[in-house]
C-alpha cells in the first residue's frame, strides 16, 4: 500500500513540475519576442537580436540564486576572514611583482596605485582564476524575465548584445548575476568604461589583463579617485561619542575629528598631509567592532560595491599588498543573529512604526536606519547596529 502512495504521489509531482516547465518555457517563450521588440527599438541589430535571441534559454537556479538567503547574517569578522585568506594575501603579492610594468603605467595614466587594483582583482576573481561559469547571456536573459528586477536586467541584456556586436565574442562565461571578466563588470559598466589598453582593437577584460586592468582603472579614475590620498584608518572612539557628528550629512577635515578625540588605532599620528581631507566614520559592526575613519576613495570604492564591507576588505588587502597595514586593532567580538532573529526585530521595529522595509531578515540601510531611530529614542548609543541590548529593550 505505501508503494502504491508513493508512486501516486511521485507520479502527481512529476506531472506538476512538468506542467510547471512547460508554463515557464512558453512565458520565456512569450517573453523572448517582447524583448526582441524592445532591443531593436534600443538600436541592437536585427541580425544580432535574430542570432542572439533564439539562443537564449531560462535559467531556475539562476532565480534561485537571486532569491536565497543565508541563515545568518554576516558580521564584519565573517565577510573579512572569508576573503582575506593567507592564500589570497600571498598569491596578490606574487601578482604584484608578476605586473609591475602595467601596474606603474596605469597608475600614472589613471591615478589609481597599482595594489588597489589587485586587491579588487583578488576579490572579484581571485585573479582571474574564478570567473564563473554561468552563461552570460542565459543569465542576463533569465533576469530580465523574471520581474523582481526586469527593468534593471533588461537594459543589461540590450547593453551585452551591443557588446557582442562589437566585440565578437563566441561564448562569454561569469556569475550568475551576468557580471564577466577579471574585474566581474556589468555590461552597462563595460560600456562605459572598457579600454583597450594594448591598442588591438578590443577591449578584453575576459581574456587580455591589460585591458582588464586598464578598464579597472579607468572605472575608478571616472570615479572621482582621488590622485596621492588613501582610503583612511581604523580609529579609536573617544569616550563620549558625538553622535550628531557621526550622522551628519556632511563629513568633518580629519583635524575636527582629531579635536574631538579619534586616534589612528594602532597610535600613529594622522599625518599633517591629511588633515585637510574630509572624513566620515564608518561602524560596520556599531559600537561592538571597529572604528574607521574613511576618506572620499572610500567612497570610490564603493561605487564599484555599495557593501562598506567590501569596501573595507579591499582597502584592507590594497594596504597589505603595499606593506602598510598594521592589522585590525579592535577587540573581535563574535556576536552574530540569525536572519529568522532580524526579521522578528524588523516585525517589531515595523510595528513600533519605526522600519518601512522588506521584512527580509537583512541589516540592510533602511533596517540600519530603524534601529539608529530606535536607538534615539530610547537613549542608547546611536551606532545604527543591530545588539543584544537592542532587542532586549525591543522584547521588555
Amino acid at each position: 500500500m505505501n508503494f502504491v502512495v508513493k508512486s501516486v504521489c511521485c507520479m502527481t509531482f512529476c506531472l506538476w513540475l512538468f506542467a510547471n516547465t512547460a508554463r515557464a518555457d512558453a512565458d520565456f517563450d512569450a517573453w523572448k519576442q517582447l524583448f526582441r521588440q524592445q532591443a531593436l527599438e534600443a538600436g541592437v541589430s536585427e541580425n544580432t537580436v535574430n542570432t542572439y535571441v533564439p539562443q537564449m534559454d531560462l535559467l531556475p537556479r539562476v532565480v534561485q540564486a537571486d532569491r536565497s538567503q543565508p541563515e545568518f547574517v554576516s558580521t564584519f569578522w565573517d565577510y573579512v576572514d572569508k576573503r582575506l585568506t593567507p592564500q589570497r594575501i600571498e598569491q596578490g603579492r606574487v601578482m604584484m611583482k608578476r605586473y609591475p610594468t602595467w601596474l606603474k603605467r596605469l597608475e600614472e595614466r589613471f591615478g589609481v596605485p597599482g595594489q588597489y587594483l589587485v586587491a579588487f582583482w583578488g576579490l572579484e576573481t581571485n585573479y582571474g582564476a574564478t570567473k564563473g561559469s554561468t552563461d552570460i547571456l542565459d543569465a542576463l536573459a533569465t533576469l530580465a524575465y523574471d520581474k523582481r528586477r526586469r527593468t534593471f536586467f533588461t537594459k543589461e541584456l540590450i547593453a551585452f548584445l551591443k557588446i557582442l556586436e562589437t566585440e565578437h565574442w563566441t561564448h562569454v562565461t561569469g556569475s550568475w548575476a551576468g557580471a564577466f571578466g577579471h574585474f566581474q563588470f556589468m555590461p552597462t559598466t563595460f560600456m562605459a568604461y572598457a579600454v583597450d589598453a594594448d591598442n588591438n582593437g578590443s577591449r578584453n577584460i575576459v581574456h587580455n589583463l591589460p585591458d582588464a586592468f586598464a578598464s579597472a582603472a579607468n572605472y575608478l579614475h571616472q570615479m572621482g579617485w582621488q590622485r596621492g590620498e588613501p582610503w583612511g584608518h581604523e580609529v579609536s572612539l573617544p569616550n563620549n561619542v558625538n553622535w550628531n557628528m557621526v550622522h551628519a550629512t556632511s563629513s568633518y577635515p580629519v583635524r575636527e575629528w582629531i579635536k574631538h578625540g579619534y586616534r589612528i588605532a594602532d597610535g600613529r599620528a594622522f599625518p599633517v598631509s591629511e588633515q585637510d581631507i574630509s572624513a566620515r566614520l564608518v561602524l560596520p559592526m556599531g559600537l561592538q567592532g571597529p572604528a574607521f575613519l574613511v576618506y572620499p576613495n572610500f567612497y570610490r570604492i564603493m561605487k564599484w560595491n555599495k557593501s562598506e564591507l567590501y569596501a573595507l576588505t579591499v582597502a584592507f588587502l590594497a594596504d597589505i599588498l603595499n606593506g602598510d597595514w598594521p592589522g585590525i586593532q579592535a577587540k573581535r567580538d563574535t556576536v552574530k543573529f540569525s536572519s529568522a532573529e532580524v526579521k522578528k526585530t524588523q516585525e517589531k521595529l515595523a510595528e513600533l512604526g519605526y522600519y518601512k522595509g522588506t521584512i527580509d531578515g537583512q541589516l540592510g540601510p533602511k533596517m540600519r536606519q530603524a534601529v539608529l531611530h530606535y536607538q534615539h529614542k530610547q537613549g542608547l548609543p546611536q551606532d545604527g547596529y543591530l545588539s543584544r541590548q537592542v532587542i532586549e529593550a525591543l522584547t521588555q
